[in-house]
């Protein structure tokens, strides 16, 4: 990242939460986020380099983030799992304060055709895809409605 955060941006002042914000459209959703001034926690199951066979990480977006002049806070949650997706919206407001922005970007791709996928394959393609869309949302979207914003 070249360029330096506009900390009176359009979103400065908010807090942003990316899903799947360890690489591809997640991480530049996040540095974008940053740019415009918003603090972002960057959330993914990849934590450093080298952890997942793809490049990318969540430490290494927090780090250009912060580079940059941004603020960025890493929280690791796997949306299959109801304590991760619970742990990443308190990590956020006991860090930052109230989401303003969601981005449910997460994914999970398994290489198993449909027609040979085990039940156990599809259950977490639910638990990601599904579950952790309402589970994050859900928490958030309340107050969004109230104050007009997110």
């Amino acid at each position: 990242m070249s360029a330096t955060v506009n900390k009176n941006g359009v979103l400065a002042g908010k807090v942003a939460v990316v899903t799947g914000a360890s690489r591809g459209i997640g991480e530049a959703i996040a540095i974008r986020y940053a740019m415009e001034g918003a603090k972002v926690v960057v959330s993914a199951r990849t934590i450093e380099e080298g952890d997942h066979i793809l490049p990318g990480s969540m430490n290494s977006v927090v780090k250009r983030i912060k580079d940059a002049g941004g603020e960025a806070l890493a929280v690791r949650a796997d949306l299959a799992s109801h304590e991760d997706r619970e742990g990443l919206i308190k990590a956020t407001q006991d860090a930052y304060g109230p989401v303003d922005i969601l981005v449910n970007n997460a994914g999970l791709h398994d290489d198993a055709p449909f027609a040979g996928m085990s039940t156990e394959q599809w259950h977490r393609v639910i638990d990601v895809s599904l579950n952790g869309f309402h589970h994050v949302t859900q928490p958030v979207l309340l107050p969004m409605i109230r104050s007009r914003w997110g």
